[in-house]
Order: C-alpha cells, then structure tokens, then sequence
C-alpha cells in the first residue's frame, strides 16, 4: 500500500477526533490564513484571523500553548482539561475588534469550532472603518486595557 493511502485515513481520524461542533474542521478551512493577526493577553499571544464573510473572528491559542494542551491532554489520556477557557478567547476576539478600529461592534455567539480554536461573530454599526492590527511589539506600546488578568 502506499505510503499517502496509508496517511490519508490517519490525517482524516486525527482531525475528526479535534473535538468542538460538527463542521468545524470545514469551517476552520474557509479562514484566509493571510489574514493572522497577532494580540497580546495577560495568559497569551493570540492567532486570529478573519472570516471572508467579514463578520466572523477565529481565535487559536499560541503554537506553542496549543503544543503544550496536546502533550499535557495525551500524557494523560485525555482526563486532563486544559483548554483555555472560551472566556479568554473572547477576551482576545475583542481585543483584536478594539485594535483594529471596531471598538462599537458587538461580539454574538462564539463557539467552539475545533480543540483550541473558537469562532466568535459579530455585528458592526454603518460606516466603521477596518484598520490593520497592530504588531504585538506594537500592542506592548499601546495602554494595557486589553493586559487584563485571566478569567
């Protein structure tokens, strides 16, 4: 059998046993990955990135928080839980709103799409103007209202 014959399943199970809602590894591939942002929290430095819809966020742990999840949850066969709290993730979708000139939109329902990856939508008044996030170097800069303690 062929090697790629072989991965293909494995790549396929791995995916569906993430966790989160039905659909969401199909919903986490619609995400531009050209459009990761940075942003810096009291826990974490958060990956976001825009739904093409516009009104959508996606937020996903730090590489290298996701790692340590993924070893900690494996090390003991999935008793411990240690995702990050969605509360947090939606700390960072606002944060990200608020950085990049949407500080009146209105964040809805956020959800779990998949392990350490949450989906939050929101609603923005006519006429807000998007502006670019920007950088952590440059969040540490800016006041610390978004450096709030971990829920």
């Amino acid at each position: 059998m062929k090697p790629v014959a072989v991965m293909f399943p494995a790549v396929a199970l791995a995916l569906s046993s993430c966790g989160g809602r039905p659909g969401g590894v199909q919903e986490v591939l619609k995400y531009d990955a050209r459009s990761l942002a940075h942003v810096k929290m009291a826990d974490d430095t958060y990956r976001l990135f825009e739904h093409p819809a516009g009104d959508r966020v996606m937020t996903t742990s730090s590489i290298g928080a996701a790692m340590g999840q993924g070893f900690i949850q494996g090390a003991t066969l999935g008793v411990a839980d240690v995702k990050t709290p969605e509360q947090r993730h939606e700390a960072a979708a606002r944060r990200y709103l608020d950085l990049t000139g949407r500080q009146d939109c209105t964040i809805g329902n956020g959800y779990e799409l998949v392990h350490t990856q949450y989906e939050f939508r929101f609603t923005c008044p006519e006429g807000v103007v998007v502006t670019r996030a920007p950088s952590v170097t440059e969040q540490m800069k800016i006041a610390p209202a978004g450096m709030q303690q971990p829920i």
